[in-house]
Order: C-alpha cells, then structure tokens, then sequence
C-alpha cells in the first residue's frame, strides 16, 4: 500500500476542484443544509445552557464545533453512495486516472469546506463565552482537521461497499448517532466509567473531545488522546482505501 501510494503524482487540482463541486457549490446553492446541520448543536446548546444555567456552556460549544465536524463527514455516507450508484460519477473519475487518496481528500476538504459557517458561528461563541484561548484554539483547529479526515474516511468505507442508495441515508445517519451522540461531546468524559470511554475511542470524536476538555478542564494537554486521534487519522484512510470499492 505504501510503495503504491508513493507512486502516485498527488492531483492537488482535482482536490481543489472536487472541494469547490463538494464544498462550496453546496454552500452557494443551499444555504438551508447549513441551517440543516447547525439544528442539532445549537439546539443542544440551549437545552444544555437552560438545564445546567450555563455552568456546561463550555463543553455544549467544543462539542458542537466536533459534531458538525463529525455529523458533516458521516452524512457522506449518502452523497457518496448517490455519486457511485446513480450520478455514475466515480466511475468517470475511475476513467480520467484519479486515484481514490485524492477523491477521498477532496471529500474531506470539501466537507470541511461546507461545515465552516457553523465552525465560524461556534468559534464566535466561543470567544464570546472567553472558552477559546489561542492555545486551546489552536488545538481545537488541529484536532477538528483531523477528525474530519478519519470520520469521511469510514463514510467513503462503507458507502463504497453499499450497493443500493436507498440504505445509504439511514447508514449515514445512524453513524451519526452512534459516533457524536454516545461520546462525550456535550457532557464532561469524567462522567463516563473508564471502560464506557475506552470503548467509545473508535469514534474519532471521543479522544479528540477528551483532548479539548482536558485542555479545558485542567489547563493541560493529555497528548494520549492526540495520539489516538492522529493513529486514527492514518489508519482509517488506509483501511478505507483498502477495503473500500473504487474500480467496481
């Protein structure tokens, strides 16, 4: 895989291309999946800030800006599924000699392309709110553009191994579920037993988030978690691009 991959002449231009097809033109033709996908983490955001008088604010705005991450590139599943089996895209990407990496990158930057109005409306929260110092910040940039990498990666996963489109919507949305909602994202990780969180680790969002509350909660970094996260940003885009369907 590896000796394979170095003999590839990385396309930057079709990445470029696929974000602005992906990314952008969903943005500019849509705005309303935009509303779409921030419904969910402001609407948590309230209930979380009523229920707990703000004292939680904190972690309702850091797992907000990872859900939309995450929820954006899990939801995928759908849009990626609808352009190999209806739109018959990937195979005319198949035949004009792009490699599946670059695909999978142009889905990632595109998708992170498409989250940012909602990333822009939390980051402002949360220099409103004085969570965000340029060091957490930083942080937060790094980790939201590595979970968004290792989450599209398992939606190209299972939505090239799909052979029907109608399955792919609910697939997608009930990783989306499974991988923001189960982990701790809204709640502090300190309330989960040690064997609930270790468990949840597979989602890419669980250690980035124990990473951001860490941070957070105690002034400083517990690099364990980073870790998870960048091992899982290099080994989900290759089992991805192993066991996944791009010449079918």
């Amino acid at each position: 895989m590896v000796s394979r991959l170095k003999r590839i002449n990385f396309n930057w231009k079709f990445v470029l291309v696929y974000i602005w097809f992906y990314g952008y033109s969903f943005i500019k033709r849509g705005p309303i999946y935009v509303l779409s996908y921030l419904a969910l983490p402001l609407s948590l955001l309230f209930f979380i800030y009523l229920i707990t008088k703000g004292s939680l604010i904190y972690f309702a705005v850091l797992g907000g800006m990872i859900s939309i991450v995450t929820n954006n590139a899990l939801t995928a599943v759908g849009d990626i599924s609808f352009f190999k089996l209806e739109l018959k895209i990937q195979e005319l990407l198949v035949s004009a000699g792009v490699y599946p990496i670059e695909y999978l990158f142009g889905i990632s930057l595109g998708n992170l392309l498409f989250s940012l109005p909602g990333l822009l409306l939390f980051i402002f929260l949360g220099f409103f709110y004085k969570i965000f110092g340029i060091s957490l910040f930083l942080w937060t940039l790094l980790n939201l553009f590595l979970v968004m990498i290792s989450s599209t990666s398992i939606a190209y996963l299972v939505a090239s191994r799909l052979n029907h489109v109608r399955s792919s919507w609910g697939i997608g949305a009930l990783l989306s579920v499974i991988l923001t909602m189960l982990p701790p994202l809204y709640y502090p990780y300190k309330l989960l037993p040690t064997a609930a969180l270790y468990s949840l680790l597979f989602s890419p969002a669980t250690p980035a988030s124990v990473f951001l509350q860490g941070i957070l909660i105690n002034g400083k970094a517990n690099f364990f978690y980073l870790i998870i996260v960048i091992i899982e940003t290099m080994a989900y885009p290759i089992i991805a691009l192993k066991l996944g369907r791009w010449e079918s």
